[in-house]
């Protein structure tokens, strides 16, 4: 539902006041409490993250939860929702006793399928008051009050009465509801006499209308603006805020984006969208596009077994986007312009079942300008789209020898495999006059040319087989994936939120599943396997651990009942530890962790079975397998100031949707999955797994370093084999830090000789590179911000950074710049190293204004715990803090002599190579003030 009568009826084009008259100031940003941007969504899936960049959001609230409400006010915006007060689209009889009678003389909205109301019915009224005092203890902030005027479509006879019952309504709605604000859409009928009521009032089509009759966009005459003139001009004087809403297609983005700026100008506060207002438009900001959406054939399998997720995803999460799976069958049908970057389909299978719709919904994203990047096989033998694309098909493909005529050499060839002909497989596709350019062009014996790989203003396009090679056990990049698709999909530089480094250390976690709990040592005296990694692993290393137990190992009915009372006292141990933290792993440890497939028992391969063979417990329940594990920690073998936080997966570590949303449920947050174990004889990206996969049950988290299970050939030997994590470690650093510091393993590795020295030499090169160390259950809310981060554009230049729940730092290519300490909020300083430029942030919301080069104000450099504030009082001094669970060490660039006082205490910089060092033996540091003289 949008604005309704006077567009469609009365005045389908309102009028705004001219430039000149307002001159160059907004006299909104005068007004105190008025946002400096609004945005409206009323189509389903709000895209919240983004909609949280703007002051003020208007919402239908039936597609928002209590919530995502709760989620845009801690961003900082205010949600209103809509209300139509003079119109009703549902069934009038469910109003109760005497709604028929109030509407008997029927007038609809053709237009919008609804009915006029009557004010003067005390039913509709009751309905009104009672779904305005609903939505305030819902959360909202105020109302968008739409259908003011429509007492209008009512016979002349009855106009007066209706206005003032309109009238007496919003004064009794002001009464009844005195903390909601009303935002009205129009309403000068009874403004006049309602002084002080509007927190803002709507207008629309200024300048750029919709003619819904003709289903057109149209330029708005000069009359209709002077005609509205003298309605605002009150509004003004009395510093209402006036939104302007105008409408604009999307491939007429640019044209939006100077008219926003118009608009700013004339004294509005500009929102230009489509009429459908389900579409992120422009305001005086406007979001950068930081979504990507990856379709894919659910013929070809589930998307975890897709390339595309499996072997790309993770190399679009480093270059800071957020990924939404879209299955080529179930395509949303709301515009992508304004909140995703670029489509990427990854698809094998040719055109996928409904061909035709998929047909139409790629065409409508080449209508809005979303570039495509289409990889590894064409999801369409359609003409008529492949024509749009400047592509077409040959009529026989290629045969016998071919030599390669075009080659963009910074596309293939010099990132992981050389490009070396291949024709098997290869699709008869050719470009058009006029088309797009060939990266990679092959002409055979007859002269005819084919083009697997083209870039052009739609996108780009990359097929197999010059995609990547496939060996017996492994593939490399033909193509340079990282340059291929900032080229294709037009990606520019942004701030690209990073979980691999804060406070410009390494990040490093620990994580152990229980597995191996009840194996003994093989070293002198025998013991447990938990005995032995919380002495040598645990204790003696700097590094948080999260710690995980299978109840059917250690419990007294579990497998093991007649060792529950030696190996329970040694999990309690583990858990009372400062530095661990408490997870399960599950009662049984199933392997599968999808119903169907956990079924299926034929042909089951894994060592242990799908399951434990725990007496008495023949089918896996999902409940006891999370629930029931869970409560069984927490009663044994943790406290209640230390409760089990996780799920650590087991087996497969793939769960479905409904499982995932029981560990939700049972406030448990998840990891595990996925594959990344990059080594020297393995080295290729292909092997980089993503760290997110969004289910509908929520996101399962994969683990970022895969356990030393693979490195030593499912735990077969050489049980030395996880000293490889080593080369994972150093080829996910350079040239790119693709990762932290991840450490995952089992209680086995405790108990061979050579995985226990595997194991010393891994620590201490973790402990070599003095990383920041961060429990897993802190590491998840940083990949969390990774998904749900939004950025954007204030007409300055400056970058708006919202919703990064517990993530703390942006990357930036150099060409962007340094950030200005003195202009910017939350920004605590950067360190430049040749992996980036990272951005150390104090909050998950923050301002970043960039310059040109290195502010010389005092700046955090690297520091080993996380930070809370960093606020600049003044050029030469900071009030800081920092939390934690071990020891203070920071560092602080600086020209003059720098000094700290804590509670207190002063301590003194040491100076190193133009930073200054502080060594605080402390894990809190509250208010602490730094100064450089």
């Amino acid at each position: 539902m949008t604005f309704k009568t006077f567009r469609k009826y009365l005045l389908p084009y309102f009028v705004g006041l001219l430039a000149g008259f307002f001159g160059s100031s907004s006299w909104a940003s005068q007004s105190p409490g008025a946002p400096q941007s609004v945005a409206f969504w009323y189509a389903i899936n709000p895209p919240f993250s983004e909609l949280a960049q703007f002051d003020w959001s208007v919402l239908e609230p039936a597609h928002v939860q209590t919530k995502d409400i709760e989620f845009l006010k801690a961003q900082g915006n205010q949600p209103f929702a809509y209300l139509s007060v003079g119109e009703f689209d549902g069934d009038v009889t469910s109003l109760g006793q005497g709604a028929r009678t109030s509407t008997e003389k029927n007038v609809r909205n053709q237009a919008w399928n609804s009915q006029v109301m009557r004010l003067t019915s005390p039913v509709w009224r009751a309905h009104l008051l009672a779904r305005a005092a609903s939505l305030r203890s819902q959360g909202y902030v105020g109302l968008f009050l739409d259908t003011l005027d429509s007492f209008q479509l009512l016979p002349e006879s009855e106009r007066e009465n209706q206005r003032v019952a309109l009238r007496d309504f919003l004064v009794e709605l002001q009464q009844r509801e005195p903390t909601l604000k009303l935002f009205f859409n129009r309403g000068f009928e009874v403004l006049p006499e309602l002084p002080g009521a509007a927190a803002a009032v709507a207008v629309e089509s200024i300048h750029a209308g919709w003619d819904a009759s003709r289903r057109s966009y149209r330029v708005v005459p000069q009359a209709d603006r002077d005609w509205l003139e003298g309605h605002l001009q009150p509004l003004r004087a009395q510093g209402i805020p006036l939104v302007a809403i105008d409408y604009l297609p999307p491939e007429r983005r640019q044209e939006a984006r100077e008219l926003a700026r118009q608009l700013q100008a004339e004294g509005f506060i500009p929102f230009v969208t489509l009429p459908d207002l389900n579409y992120l438009g422009v305001s005086t900001i406007e979001v950068q596009p930081r979504r990507i959406a990856l379709v894919f054939d659910p013929r070809e399998g589930p998307i975890y077994e897709n390339a595309g997720h499996t072997s790309l995803a993770g190399l679009l999460e480093y270059l800071g986007y957020r990924i939404d799976y879209l299955p080529a069958d179930a395509l949303p049908v709301e515009p992508m312009s304004g909140l995703y970057a670029g489509v990427v389909t990854w698809m094998t299978s040719g055109s996928p079942a409904n061909a035709q719709a998929f047909n139409q919904w790629l065409l409508a994203r080449i209508d809005e300008q979303v570039p495509l990047a289409i990889f590894a096989g064409l999801p369409t033998e359609n003409a008529g789209v492949l024509k749009r694309l400047g592509l077409r098909f040959r009529s026989t493909p290629l045969s016998g020898k071919a030599e390669v005529v075009e080659h963009d050499a910074a596309l293939l060839g010099s990132f992981e495999a050389p490009l070396v002909v291949r024709i098997r497989d290869l699709p008869a596709l050719t470009t058009l006059e006029g088309g797009p350019q060939p990266a990679l062009a092959l002409k055979d014996e007859e002269g005819r040319v084919f083009t697997p790989v083209v870039l052009g203003d739609w996108g780009g396009l990359a097929l197999a087989p010059y995609v990547w090679e496939e060996g017996a056990d492994q593939r490399r990049w033909i193509l340079d994936p990282f340059a291929f698709i900032q080229r294709a999909l037009q990606l520019p530089s942004i701030p690209r939120p990073d979980v691999t480094t804060e406070n410009g250390r390494r990040v490093a976690t620990v994580h152990i599943d229980g597995d191996g709990f009840v194996s003994r040592a093989e070293i002198p005296g025998t013991p447990y396997s938990g005995v032995a990694v919380l002495k040598d692993f645990i204790r003696p290393n700097p590094f948080l651990t999260s710690v995980s137990v299978i109840e059917g190992e250690v419990g007294p009915r579990g497998m093991y009942p007649h060792l529950a009372r030696e190996l329970e006292p040694i999990a309690r141990e583990i858990f009372a530890d400062d530095k661990v933290e408490v997870a399960t792993h599950t009662f049984s440890h199933p392997f599968f962790w999808q119903p169907e497939r956990a079924a299926k028992r034929e042909d089951f391969q894994a060592e242990y079975g799908l399951m434990m063979a725990i007496p008495g417990y023949k089918e896996i329940d999902f409940k006891r397998e999370i629930e029931g594990s869970r409560d069984y920690i927490n009663q044994r073998l943790t406290t209640a100031k230390k409760p089990v936080k996780m799920v650590f997966w087991s087996g497969d570590a793939m769960p479905d949707a409904a499982t995932i949303k029981l560990a939700y449920d049972n406030g448990l947050a998840n990891v595990n999955g996925g594959n990344t174990a990059l080594t020297n004889a393995y080295s290729s990206l292909t092997g980089l797994y993503p760290l997110i996969r969004p289910t509908a049950g929520g996101i399962h988290y994969y683990a970022p370093v895969i356990n030393e299970n693979v490195y030593t050939n499912l735990w077969t030997g050489p049980y030395y084999g996880f000293r490889g994590v080593m080369e994972t470690f150093a080829l996910t650093d350079k040239p790119r830090r693709l990762r932290g510091l991840h450490l995952y393993y089992h209680f086995y590795s405790g108990t061979k000789q050579a995985s226990i020295r595997a194991m010393h030499d891994i620590y201490r090169s973790m402990q070599a590179e003095k990383p920041i160390s961060l429990w897993m259950s802190d590491y998840i809310p940083r990949m969390h911000g990774l998904h749900q981060a939004s950025l954007a554009k204030q007409t300055d230049g400056s970058w708006q950074i919202r919703a990064m729940d517990g993530l703390r730092t942006v990357r930036l290519d150099p060409q962007l710049g340094w950030p200005d300490l003195r202009r910017s909020q939350g920004i605590a300083g950067v360190r430049d190293i040749p992996q980036g430029r990272y951005v150390h942030l104090s909050s998950d919301n923050a301002l970043l204004v960039l310059r040109e080069d290195r502010d010389s104000r005092p700046a955090l450099e690297e520091a080993s715990l996380p930070l809370q504030a960093w606020d600049y009082l003044d050029d030469k001094r900071v009030r800081l803090s920092f939390a934690g669970n071990l020891p203070l060490s920071f560092s602080v660039r600086a020209a003059g002599r720098c000094s700290l006082v804590v509670a207190g205490k002063t301590y003194a910089g040491v100076q190193q190579q133009g930073l200054w060092l502080f060594d605080v033996p402390q894990t809190q540091v509250r208010d602490a003030q730094l100064t450089c003289r």
